[in-house]
C-alpha cells in the first residue's frame, strides 16, 4: 500500500529548510540551513536528511534542490554537506562523509547577481559547472548530478542560449529529476522581469523564487488535495506583483493555499516596509494574498520563538496579522510547536485525499536524532501543462 506525500518543515531557527517527499519517494529540498549541532537544543537536520532520502549504489541523493535565494540562512551548509563536482567522481570518502548528491538543481540567475557567502558561491560554482555541460552538449549533461533547470530571467543575458532549460513565472512544472509526476506539480510565481531592476533596499530578498506546490492523491480528483506556498524571503512588493499578474492571467487557482510558509521567517516585510513602527498598516495586497486560504489553512513560521519584542524577524505584529486570518491554533512555529528533551522537532504534514493531516507529535526519543522519510510508488506520466 502506497504512502501519501509529506511536507516536512525543519526547525532551523531563523532560516528555511523544507523537504517534500512524494508517493514514489521523489524528494525535493527547498533551501538549507544546516547548523552545527554543538548546542544541545539544535535538531540534527543532516542526520534526518540521510535517513529521509533515497540511495543510489550507497550514495544519498536529493532529486531536486531549490534555493529560493542566496542568503546564508537559506544555503548554510551547502558547501559542507552536498556533493559538488562531476557525479562520476563521487568517492568512497565522499560517501563516508555523507555528502548528498543533488540530482537536479533549480537555479535562479537572480542569485548570480549578488554573491556574499561561501555557501552561495559554492552553489553558484556548481550551477555554472552544470550549465557549461549543457552549453557544450556534453553527453553526460543529463545524468543525475548534472541536471539543472533555470528559474526566471537574467539581466545580463548570460544564460539566453540555455532557454530550453528555463521555467518562467506562470509555468507549471510536472517533471522532476527527469521523471514525470501525475499527482504533483509546481506553479512558478516569481522572480519576474521586474526584479531585474531593484524593488527596494533588499533586492536579494525581493527576488526569491516563489512557487505553489500542488498535490493530488488520485488522477480522478477534480481539485488538489493540498496546496503549499513557498516564498523564501519575498516581500510585499513581490507579492503585490504576484497577485496582480496571477489575477490578470486568470490563474487564481495558483493563489490558493492550505500551507503558507511565512516569508522571511515571519518578518513584517511581507506586510509592509520595515521598520514596522514607521509602516504600521499592512498592505491590502498582502492581506488579499492571505484571503486565498482554503478551509483549515495553516501558516508555518520557520523562525526562532516569537516574542513581543523588537526583533524583526520574527516579528510579533506579523504573527498577529497571520493569526487574524487563520486563528491562533493554525499558526505553527517550528521552534515551539513540538519539542522533546529541549530539541524542537520537524513539523510534518501528510497529504491525504481529504487534505492535509494535522501534524502529530509522535512520542519516542528516536525523533530527536531524526526520523525516516516517507515515500512511495506511483505510475509516472504527465498531467497538467501550461496555465491553470
Amino acid at each position: 500500500m502506497a504512502n501519501n506525500a509529506t511536507i516536512k518543515y525543519y526547525p532551523v531557527g531563523n532560516g528555511d529548510t523544507s523537504l517534500i517527499t512524494l508517493e514514489d519517494s521523489t524528494t525535493i529540498l527547498v533551501d538549507c540551513n544546516i547548523r552545527n549541532c554543538d548546542n544541545e537544543d539544535t535538531y540534527d537536520v543532516k542526520k534526518d536528511l540521510l535517513q529521509s532520502v533515497q540511495y543510489d549504489k550507497g550514495i544519498p541523493h536529493i532529486d531536486v534542490f531549490i534555493l529560493t535565494h542566496g542568503d546564508q540562512d537559506h544555503c548554510r551548509g551547502f558547501k559542507k554537506h552536498f556533493y559538488q563536482g562531476a557525479p562520476e567522481n563521487y568517492s568512497e570518502t565522499d560517501k563516508k562523509d555523507g555528502l548528498i548528491r543533488i540530482d537536479t538543481m533549480w537555479f535562479s540567475p537572480m542569485i548570480a547577481e549578488e554573491n556574499s557567502n561561501d555557501d552561495e558561491d559554492a552553489h553558484q560554482k556548481e550551477a555554472e559547472r552544470r550549465l557549461e555541460l549543457h552549453r557544450k552538449k556534453d553527453p553526460k549533461k543529463d545524468n543525475p548530478g548534472n541536471r539543472i533547470k533555470i528559474i526566471g530571467y537574467d539581466g545580463n543575458k548570460d544564460y539566453k542560449d540555455l532557454d530550453h532549460l528555463r521555467a518562467k513565472p506562470g509555468d507549471i512544472v510536472t517533471r522532476f529529476n527527469d521523471k514525470n509526476q501525475v499527482l504533483f506539480s509546481i506553479f512558478i510565481h516569481a522572480p519576474f522581469k521586474e526584479h531585474l531592476e531593484s524593488l527596494g533596499d533588499d533586492k536579494k530578498n525581493s527576488t526569491s523564487i516563489v512557487f505553489q506546490a500542488r498535490f493530488k492523491n488520485s488522477l480522478y480528483q477534480q481539485d488538489f488535495s493540498t496546496l503549499a506556498m513557498f516564498g523564501g524571503d519575498s516581500d510585499h512588493t513581490s507579492w503585490c506583483i504576484i497577485l496582480e499578474k496571477t489575477k490578470k492571467f486568470k490563474n487564481e487557482e495558483a493563489l490558493k493555499w492550505d500551507l503558507f510558509l511565512s516569508p522571511h521567517h515571519c518578518s513584517w516585510s511581507f506586510f509592509n516596509d520595515r521598520p514596522q513602527e514607521e509602516n504600521p498598516t499592512p498592505k491590502k495586497t498582502s492581506l488579499e494574498v492571505l484571503d486565498y486560504r482554503r478551509n483549515n489553512a495553516k501558516v508555518i513560521a520557520s523562525s526562532k520563538k516569537i516574542l513581543d519584542d523588537e526583533d524583526n524577524p520574527p516579528h510579533y505584529e506579523a504573527k498577529s496579522e497571520y493569526i487574524k486570518k487563520v486563528t491562533e491554533g493554525n499558526f505553527l512555529n517550528t521552534t515551539t510547536y513540538d519539542v522533546i528533551n529541549k530539541i524542537p522537532q520537524p513539523i510534518i504534514f501528510e497529504v491525504t485525499s481529504l487534505g492535509i493531516v494535522k501534524p502529530k507529535k509522535v512520542e519516542g526519543a528516536a525523533r530527536v536524532a531524526g526520523g525516516a522519510g516517507l515515500g512511495i510508488v506511483n505510475s509516472p506520466s504527465k498531467y497538467g501543462n501550461g496555465k491553470v
